[in-house]
């Protein structure tokens, strides 16, 4: 196997353990609930709180990822990640799991932007290295349901949450292949002094656009099991293994996400990325308006939303390539995860909120707002974008 292919071989298998992490949440949440006897408004605002860690934490791993090797960041990554895991393993109270969970947050974090500036650092064709990495994450946070829902049943979520942290080892690894450790970027920096420099103005429509669509997605991906736990049971009367259900139905709606990734990272150019983006998100909005307390018709609505917003995961990453400088990719990534991240949390306070005062399918529908402004930021803004891209190649 060749250095780059490994590179996008160890990237992906992380990226489906990071991808993971973002739902672990979520996915345990109505058993955390039940045995810990936490309400849902704390556990959103748990779920809050460990995000923007999580956001801040990517923040900082970008930053420095860019003033050294990547791959110690990837490392750190895992050791956190196994180190959470093992605190939540032990959980009996509120506290210690607030606590495992952060740690979790923190260690998960980090990834993001140190893999996603790694493909557009060290890859020759980083539009289909995004496709490749996305379908990876992909695979691993649609078996996460099963793996996660089904264990959580049958023994218990301290007991997921082990054998998840045991997989996270591996990652670690990485550091044996020299070949990685030793990479360089695949295309020289550019000679004017400008492009050394993190321009903020003329990228934050990127930072905003990535913010919009993660709170949408985030909301999602929150309460989606435990909808759909409740659905079966009040919809699907003769369902005797509701928890092996639940997480069936979660993973088909969430591997979704992944052919939609994988083809995004196919059909994006510069050409066509500006209506990826716009058309993707809208589409995304409108069908979150759309939904009613069906399950049947849930499950091909969620399925779609799922495969749209992953389509443009590849084309945004590209775009933020295209405009920041090599020698800024970890900062500039960092800066659009960890802003993803920190705005997509208070989808848990919100859900806290509406679900405890509303139901569940307001909440969802709600969501359908962040979606839409982000699509019409995208027809309002892009333009002005590609004109940078132009200026700065």
């Amino acid at each position: 196997m060749n250095k780059e292919f490994r590179l996008n071989l160890y990237l992906s298998y992380a990226h489906a353990l990071s991808d993971s992490a973002h739902i672990i949440f979520g996915l345990t949440l109505y058993f955390v609930s039940d045995n810990l006897n936490i309400s849902i408004l704390t556990m959103g605002i748990i779920y809050n709180l460990s995000s923007i860690l999580r956001g801040v934490s990517g923040v900082s791993a970008g930053i420095l990822s860019d003033k050294s090797n990547f791959l110690y960041w990837i490392i750190l990554f895992g050791a956190l990640s196994t180190l959470g895991c093992l605190v939540l393993s032990i959980s009996n109270n509120t506290n210690t799991f607030t606590i495992g969970i952060m740690i979790l947050a923190i260690g998960s974090g980090i990834y993001h932007p140190v893999g996603l500036s790694a493909i557009t650092k060290y890859t020759t064709n980083p539009g289909k290295s995004f496709g490749y990495h996305g379908l990876g994450g992909a695979i691993g946070i649609s078996l996460a349901p099963w793996f996660f829902i089904n264990i959580s049943s049958a023994l218990s979520w301290q007991v997921s949450y082990l054998l998840y942290g045991f997989m996270t080892i591996p990652i670690i690894f990485i550091y044996f292949d020299k070949e990685i450790l030793n990479l360089t970027y695949t295309k020289s920096t550019a000679k004017n002094s400008k492009k050394y420099k993190l321009d903020i103005k003329n990228s934050y429509p990127i930072y905003l656009f990535a913010s919009l669509k993660d709170f949408g997605i985030s909301g999602l991906l929150l309460m989606l099991a435990v909808f759909i736990n409740t659905s079966i049971m009040n919809q699907w009367q003769n369902i005797n293994d509701i928890d092996f259900f639940t997480s069936i139905i979660s993973s088909l709606i969430i591997i979704m996400g992944g052919f939609g990734s994988f083809i995004g990272g196919h059909l994006d150019s510069n050409n066509n990325r500006k209506y990826i983006l716009i058309i993707s998100c809208l589409i995304s909005g409108l069908l979150f308006i759309i939904i009613f307390n069906h399950l049947n018709y849930l499950i091909i609505i969620f399925s779609l939303i799922s495969f749209l917003t992953s389509f443009s995961d590849p084309s945004l990453g590209n775009w933020l390539g295209n405009i920041i400088p090599k020698r800024m990719q970890g900062t500039s990534f960092a800066l659009m995860y960890g802003l993803g991240q920190i705005i997509g949390s208070f989808s848990g306070s919100l859900a806290g909120i509406i679900v405890g005062n509303y139901n569940t399918i307001t909440y969802f529908k709600m969501l359908s707002i962040p979606l839409i402004l982000a699509s019409l930021l995208i027809f309002i803004m892009y333009p002005k974008s590609k004109k940078i891209i132009t200026n700065l190649k």
